[in-house]
């Protein structure tokens, strides 16, 4: 899985709240997750830091908007 830290300022465009709904754990759980206090060796940690990095690439995507 990816070592990748997240910052303070992409932790804030997450939605923290719904990823510790979806996994049944804390928010501070999923905060320490990401930035890389905690271990990332369990399904959990893995599933969080995958979603994290799905939806922090569906922030920061380009999108072309037509009116």
């Amino acid at each position: 899985m990816t070592t990748k830290i997240f910052t303070s300022e992409e932790i804030k465009d997450l939605k923290i709240a719904a990823l510790a709904r979806k996994y049944k754990c804390s928010d501070d759980y999923v905060r320490r997750v990401l930035k890389g206090d905690r271990e990332r060796n369990t399904e959990l940690a893995q599933g969080i830091m995958q979603d994290a990095g799905d939806m922090l690439a569906i922030v920061e995507r380009e999108t072309k908007v037509m009116l």
